[in-house]
C-alpha cells in the first residue's frame, strides 16, 4: 500500500509528522442578555461585547514516523505550530500549547495520533 502525504506535514518542537486531517474549533464570542423587561415574553435581545469566552483550539491527526518522539513527551508544552501543505498552498504559523495528546496502534496499522492545540494569542 502506497502512502503520500501529497506534501502535508506539520511541526511542533519536538514533533514533525505527516498529518492526515486538521480541525479548528474558532473561539466563542461572549454574548450579554439585553433583553428589556419590556420586550414581547419570548423575544430574546442578545449583543456581541467583542470579547471571546474560549480561545480557538486546533486538532491535528496525524501519522506517527518512527523516529517521531512520542507525542505524551510534549504533552503540555509550548511553540511554534506549523502547518504546511504545499499543494494547496496552505501554510500555517501560530505559537499553541498542547492540551493533549493520544497515539493508537492497531496490527497492520500506522502508528497514529492526535494532538490538541490551543492557540495561544499573547504576543
Amino acid at each position: 500500500m502506497a502512502i503520500s502525504s501529497q506534501g502535508a506535514t506539520f511541526t511542533f518542537p519536538g514533533l514533525t509528522a505527516l498529518y492526515t486531517s486538521i480541525s479548528v474549533q474558532e473561539p466563542q464570542a461572549e454574548v450579554v442578555d439585553m433583553t428589556k423587561i419590556d420586550d414581547p415574553v419570548g423575544t430574546r435581545r442578545m449583543v456581541s461585547t467583542g470579547d471571546k469566552t474560549s480561545p480557538a483550539k486546533v486538532r491535528v491527526d496525524y501519522i506517527r514516523l518512527a523516529a517521531t518522539p512520542k507525542p505524551m513527551n510534549i504533552s503540555g508544552l509550548s511553540g511554534q505550530l506549523v502547518i504546511a501543505h504545499t499543494e494547496s498552498g496552505l501554510a500555517f504559523s501560530q505559537k499553541a500549547i498542547v492540551e493533549s495528546a493520544s497515539s493508537e496502534i492497531a496490527v497492520g496499522d500506522f502508528i497514529k495520533g492526535s494532538l490538541e492545540f490551543v492557540i495561544d494569542d499573547s504576543t
